[in-house]
């Protein structure tokens, strides 16, 4: 796993070198943006994180919830539990978003690279599947109870759905749209993310304390760590290598080795932190902190908090993707 990874890490090098230095041309690429999600105000705040300063904010319906990329960085999608809405923003035109009607109470969501959206529905047990171009429903899935968070898998063309009451994860495959099987986690599993190889699935357990590792294709667990109080996040580094669980209650973020399942470090955030992001080369880890209202910036390798950026009371929300 080890020397896999190093062979990554020189490829992925090697291709950043080619790609900024072709022909002797220096190719500038603009640094990406957080969107983060204000539930209480009904605002998007943009965050240019070259200089971690907000330079937008836009307007958009009561209560937006979870917030994703598509996987090109080129849309992003917005939750509207309460009014069964998704609002969809393109970043080179913000302040017009499109809206999707959908039934329910559309809360988790994930993008495929196809233009599909997987929505988790809170409060009716399934999870959606919408053309996010024609704003239509393709499909209605029956998962566990109060489906959270949902992430997609690329590939392995699965998607798994954290469900909260029933302790359990379900992974549904994206070709067949039928549920390829669930397995018991922790209690109350709120936030999931996929490693970067596909090969694991990260599952953040509230009531236990803890995370669930999972085998992506088998689905069995491959270990149990405990992390802090009220575990709400988790996000894995580009290189495979740390994974990042945010602690609501404990106001910390775990750091765990991916290979051991070892924690490394515990960091000290904001108040209740939730959301989390990470910079596509790794440098940095951004926590959204509900209840302080600000965003701790991490350094990607060490897990020291660098600074906060001063945002609003209600921020719950991130994602990550290019600023036009």
């Amino acid at each position: 796993m080890a020397v896999a990874r190093q062979r990554m890490a020189g490829a992925a090098g090697l291709l950043a070198a080619l790609c900024t230095t072709l022909c002797g041309v220096s190719v500038s690429v603009a640094a990406p943006h957080l969107y983060v999600t204000n539930q209480e105000a009904g605002r998007v705040v943009v965050i240019d994180t070259a200089t971690d300063e907000a330079v937008e904010t836009i307007t958009v319906a009561p209560g937006p919830a979870i917030i994703a990329a598509a996987p090109n960085g080129r849309r992003l999608y917005v939750t509207h539990p309460e009014i069964g809405r998704i609002d969809v923003l393109d970043p080179g035109a913000l302040n017009k978003p499109r809206t999707i009607t959908i039934a329910g109470t559309p809360f988790g969501i994930a993008a495929s690279d196809d233009g599909r959206l997987f929505v988790s529905d809170w409060n009716r047990n399934i999870l959606s599947v919408v053309d996010s171009a024609a704003g239509k429903t393709l499909a209605e899935i029956k998962v566990g109870r109060s489906p959270a968070h949902v992430a997609f898998a690329p590939k392995l063309k699965r998607v798994f759905v954290a469900n909260r009451e029933d302790d359990s994860v379900t992974a549904i495959d994206t070709d067949t749209l039928k549920v390829a099987g669930t397995v018991h986690v922790g209690k109350a599993p709120f936030a999931l993310n996929v490693s970067p190889l596909g090969e694991r699935v990260y599952v953040a357990n509230v009531r236990s304390g803890d995370v669930s590792v999972l085998d992506a294709r088998s689905l069995a667990t491959l270990g149990t760590v405990r992390t802090g109080a009220m575990p709400y996040g988790v996000v894995v580094s580009p290189d495979d290598a740390r994974v990042f669980v945010a602690n609501q209650q404990s106001g910390t973020v775990t750091i765990l080795d991916a290979e051991s399942l070892d924690p490394v470090q515990r960091t000290k955030v904001g108040k209740y932190p939730e959301s989390m992001g990470m910079l596509p080369d790794g440098k940095r880890l951004y926590v959204v902190n509900w209840m302080s209202g600000d965003i701790s910036v991490l350094d990607g390798t060490s897990g020291q908090e660098l600074k906060r950026i001063a945002v609003g009371e209600g921020i719950r929300g991130l994602a990550i993707a290019a600023s036009e």
